[in-house]
């Protein structure tokens, strides 16, 4: 008897798991795609997020949100993949995401480019604010800071973007 509530709490977890990865598939898989900009590896990438994930299950336990735990390990992985294969951003097979629709994509294509000189934190902050529309003490628990400097680092990379895209217009 012990033995079937064991295999059937088991059971239950792998239900709760799976929907889990559903839930949450999405957000990491878009998180890592900003920032490898390659469809493969970012699917490649989200996988080992969540294979790490439920393979350390056991060890768990819940300090926050469970989502923005897995940003920190997908965080921790793509910098493990630079690690590993020597790569630069740059290097990468570039794709360009349309979700505003065909008018935006010139827009779309500057603020993205200016987007990639920002600092490598600087960075992170804009992907998880407005491309995972994380809140910013989301985003500071996921980067180990206080909302506080957060939102400050935030505001002032939004004026640097204002500022380099309004010189874009008047240089076309």
């Amino acid at each position: 008897m012990f033995e079937n509530k064991k295999i059937q709490n088991l059971f239950l977890n792998e239900e709760k798991v799976e929907d889990l990865i559903r839930r949450y598939y999405p957000d990491i898989y878009k998180y890592c795609f900003f920032h490898l900009r390659n469809r493969e590896t970012a699917e490649d990438i989200t996988q080992e997020v969540f294979l790490k994930f439920s393979k350390s299950l056991d060890n768990y336990h819940e300090y926050g949100k469970l989502k923005n735990y897995l940003y920190v390990v997908a965080k921790n992985t793509i910098k493990d993949f630079f690690r590993k294969r020597y790569e630069t951003i740059d290097e990468l097979e570039t794709e360009i995401s349309c979700d505003g629709g065909l008018d935006n994509v010139p827009l779309q294509m500057d603020i993205w480019r200016e987007i990639q000189r920002l600092d490598p934190l600087d960075k992170e902050f804009i992907i998880l604010r407005y491309y995972q529309d994380l809140k910013v003490k989301d985003i500071a628990q996921i980067v180990n800071m206080p909302p506080s400097t957060v939102g400050y680092k935030i505001k002032k990379i939004e004026k640097l973007l204002k500022i380099r895209l309004g010189e874009l217009k008047y240089e076309r």
